[in-house]
């Protein structure tokens, strides 16, 4: 049964072969980095640079994908107690009601980095990918 190394050892290792060139090991071992640890943004951004070096949208456009799909389940997920039918949650409904002049946007869209930055990217991929078709 083969030893599976620390996330640590993987994110050090990605980046000594990453800087030896070796970008294909990189990404390799990136990924193992991200099944271990999902809520760190360093080996999704650095899988989304060295697909765009080899100009690979779709692999970009999937890691992009899997980091945004992460990140916003872990935000929905810590947010919903604040937008149940609590006294908070009926509060932050007549607050967002003030502020938007609707009451039925009852979800919090405002995400904190990276993933605005990663939807962003997302479009640009998406974009560079319908002209490519």
């Amino acid at each position: 049964m083969p030893v599976t190394k620390h996330y640590t050892e993987l994110i050090e290792e990605a980046r000594n072969v990453e800087a030896d060139g070796e970008l294909e090991k990189a990404a390799s071992i990136y990924e193992q980095a991200i099944r271990q640890h999902p809520m760190d943004e360093f080996p999704y951004n650095r899988l989304m640079i060295i697909y765009r070096k080899f100009k690979q949208p779709k692999n970009e456009l999937r890691v992009i994908k899997k980091a945004l799909e992460v990140y916003t389940a872990f935000y929905d997920k810590k947010l919903k107690p604040y937008t149940s039918n609590t006294k908070v949650g009926q509060l932050s409904k007549a607050l967002l009601k003030s502020v938007t002049g609707s009451a039925k946007k009852t979800s919090y869209t405002s995400y904190p980095e990276p993933i605005p930055r990663w939807t962003l990217r997302k479009k640009a991929v998406e974009k560079k990918l319908e002209k490519s078709s």
